[in-house]
């Protein structure tokens, strides 16, 4: 059987149903779950996300989703549906399903064990420059009396520093360690995942409680890629949800 997406271990173990989709050659549209807006190949992806959903036992009725505009806006949601300029989502009610799209961007899924809160959040380098994933840990400790130490984080597949070419503007925008000289010597290589890594554990979440992806989406052709396919690219859903 062809593998269709990818879990978290720390999450599925925190009791959290987690799952971010593949790039799979004989699926539709490479299975992409992308939404174009034109109506081209919009069948196929719905068709695809009807499937990726179904596979983790879950209906398309229960989906959450925010309309990313790479910002750093926290929404707390208790019914499914899109909600405008949202980048992170976060819930207490089972059964719903928070649903990010990514094609090189960082997807950072977390659950609170003990109170069962979940999150969704859409982390590309605007969003990891103001601190979005340190502003849900924030808003879950804040808002919803959160314990850090109860928090499991997954850093999922995105542009790895191996790949991530940018400029000098956004390289400013990170410290040392979370960028290095490329080969280039007009531009700088930038760890995302590093960088919120860095954020979430100076934020409480114990090291030992955050998974990182080891895969880069850019070389790998698992996954789809905005910076390998440019507007041709596909997308992602990671999405997670408490039964």
């Amino acid at each position: 059987m062809t593998k269709t997406f990818i879990s978290s271990l720390i999450l599925t173990n925190a009791g959290a149903v987690n799952a971010i989709s593949l790039r799979v050659e004989g699926k539709p549209d490479y299975f992409s779950m992308r939404h174009n807006g034109d109506g081209t190949g919009e069948n196929d992806r719905a068709r695809n996300r009807r499937e990726f959903l179904l596979l983790l036992g879950f209906d398309e009725s229960s989906v959450v989703r925010g309309e990313q505009i790479h910002g750093d806006n926290i929404r707390f949601v208790e019914a499914p549906g899109n909600y405008p300029d949202t980048d992170s989502l976060v819930t207490k009610t089972k059964n719903l399903v928070l649903a990010i799209s990514v094609a090189d961007c960082v997807p950072i899924l977390i659950a609170d064990k003990k109170s069962q809160t979940i999150a969704a959040i859409h982390a590309g380098w605007r969003g990891t420059a103001k601190r979005i994933a340190v502003k849900a840990i924030d808003f879950m400790v804040n808002e919803l009396r959160c314990d850090p130490k109860n928090i499991f984080a997954f850093i999922g597949p995105s542009a790895g520093v191996c790949c991530y070419e940018v400029g000098e503007v956004v390289a400013k925008r990170f410290r040392d360690g979370e960028v290095m000289k490329s080969s280039n010597p007009e531009k700088f290589l930038l760890d995302l995942k590093a960088a919120n890594f860095s954020q979430l554990v100076g934020h409480g979440v114990p090291k030992g409680n955050i998974e990182v992806s080891k895969y880069c989406t850019i070389h790998d052709t698992k996954f789809h890629s905005y910076r390998r396919d440019g507007t041709a690219s596909g997308r992602m859903l990671a999405v997670i949800g408490m039964k």
